[in-house]
């Protein structure tokens, strides 16, 4: 499913009305008799229901008044209420707050909520995708009284409030039971906190140009659609046999971090590698040998160290012939000289190489070193280090990441794993969203057993993009079967390797 950002929305309308012809005004009545529509399921046990309808500036505010014209017309008792003045109405919202006007509708007015008393079913139309920063100071409290009315809501494109690209709320949203969206979600329902304020989104028709028929500027949004994964996990071949499963060398762990070398190394195998090396520094190899028995280790010189370093260099390379994909980064730790092998492994490993954790520290402010990487690549990185990366501030990567991200892919033409809230995955002109996971993956390293899984899909000969797709959503699928049994606070990250099998299995039936 297609997802916008506002700017793409803004172009939506721009096209379908400047390019197609479209008129605003039909555009503007169709979202009232939706809106309209839903407004009937909702209260269509009460009796006599009353209807607030909320109206701001703009479109949003002009699908307000053609709800309330159309509801009026069903006989329902409505009340509008215009944030703005009459005089401060304008474009096509005029033609339907004067059909309101003409109707007899009560229509009341200014950022004054005080005489406004409760209905059964509130409408929001004040901000709609428009919003940019902070919701204005005097709408607080009159978003305050919406929520604290406890009354159902329907969002009109969007709830109050709720930024339209990032998710993110400040410093209050309104909080729908149903959101009606048009043309296409837009991304900030989905991420961050966009799901617990938009309740139950629905797409409707109003007449817009479809929606892969039309040229809109930036990356192109995707949900992870489930039936890729029907595609990409069909029955092994009978005569299958180990190396032709997928050969996964990982090189991980260091002291006090050796669980992530041993997550990642399970990864790949619950996701079907056939065969896995791991390197170990030779002080920790007893912790390596007792903990990951279907695969193999590879001890490498560290003087007692705990660490790798730039000394193991060639001892890794030898063995990079041997694989077929690459896992580098969880768990090494940022000794000088494991950062140093880090960025001689980069610049030399031709297989498929996924960048994790650890392994993307020394390209800190310099993401342009890795994309003068020659072979294929993928980088996961969470936000945290996606903006060390891009030498930016964290809290500026959530506010702005759909606009941050479009710059970057603009220029990086390797795979970009994002791990914010949902995981998304870029790659050239794509954006893939993913559409499982929950709450319960914020803890120690649930990332590392992603990592792995990575690698396995990509060693059976998966896209870097789809590796990276089919890894985020089974590791999230697996993490919901967990919630499901256990709750959220109760997952560790090695519950993820006992149910990802379970998930596989009901997409290798074919």
């Amino acid at each position: 499913m297609r997802l916008l950002t506002c700017n793409q929305a803004s172009e939506l309308d721009r096209i379908s009305m400047v390019e197609k012809g479209i008129a605003s005004k039909f555009l503007m009545g169709n979202a009232g008799k939706c809106v309209s529509k839903k407004a009937e399921e909702i209260i269509q046990d009460l009796k006599d229901p009353s209807i607030l309808v909320l109206c701001g500036k703009g479109n949003n505010g002009g699908d307000g008044f053609a709800a309330a014209s159309e509801l009026y017309h069903k006989k329902y008792s409505i009340h509008i209420h215009s944030i703005v003045d009459e005089e401060n109405i304008n474009g096509d919202s005029v033609y339907y707050f004067q059909d309101c006007v003409s109707l007899g509708i009560p229509i009341t007015f200014g950022m004054d909520h005080s005489n406004l008393k409760a209905p059964d079913l509130i409408i929001d139309a004040l901000l709609g995708t428009g919003l940019k920063g902070a919701v204005r100071q005097d709408m607080v409290p009159f978003i305050n009284w919406i929520n604290e009315n406890d009354k159902k809501v329907i969002s009109i494109d969007i709830p109050s409030g709720l930024n339209g690209n990032s998710g993110m709320v400040d410093p209050i949203s309104v909080k729908a039971d149903e959101t009606i969206t048009f043309g296409a979600p837009k991304l900030g329902m989905y991420f961050r906190k966009g799901p617990e304020f938009c309740g139950n989104v629905a797409l409707v028709d109003i007449g817009f140009p479809k929606i892969n028929t039309v040229e809109l500027p930036g990356l192109v949004w995707d949900s992870f659609n489930e039936d890729r994964a029907k595609e990409s996990l069909s029955k092994p071949k009978l005569d299958m046999h180990k190396y032709d499963s997928g050969k996964v060398l990982i090189i991980a762990g260091s002291s006090g971090m050796t669980g992530a070398a041993i997550l990642s190394t399970y990864g790949a195998l619950r996701s079907g590698a056939g065969l896995t090396i791991t390197t170990s520094p030779r002080s920790l190899n007893d912790i390596y040998e007792r903990s990951i028995i279907e695969g193999m280790t590879l001890p490498l010189d560290d003087n007692s160290a705990g660490v790798l370093s730039i000394n193991n260099f060639d001892s890794i390379m030898e063995k990079v012939d041997w694989a077929d994909s690459v896992l580098l980064g969880p768990g090494l730790g940022r000794e000088n000289s494991t950062q140093e092998l880090i960025k001689h492994l980069v610049r030399n490993v031709n297989k498929p190489l996924i960048l994790d954790a650890d392994g993307l520290f020394p390209f800190s402010d310099d993401i342009d070193q890795l994309n003068e990487r020659e072979y294929p690549l993928i980088i996961t990185p969470h936000f945290g280090e996606l903006a060390r990366l891009k030498g930016i501030k964290t809290k500026a990567l959530v506010s702005e990441f759909p606009d941050i991200i479009t710059d970057l892919m603009q220029v990086f033409d390797k795979t970009v794993l994002a791990k914010q809230v949902p995981v998304c995955v870029f790659e050239g002109n794509e954006a893939i969203i993913n559409t499982s996971g929950n709450p319960g993956l914020a803890t120690a390293g649930t990332g590392d057993v992603l990592a792995g899984m990575i690698s396995g899909f990509l060693s059976q000969g998966h896209s870097n993009l789809n590796a990276a797709t089919l890894g985020a959503f089974i590791h999230g699928k697996a993490s919901d079967i967990i919630a499901s049994e256990k709750g959220y606070r109760g997952q560790i990250a090695s519950d993820l390797l006992a149910k990802v099998p379970d998930v596989i299995k009901e997409y290798e039936r074919a």
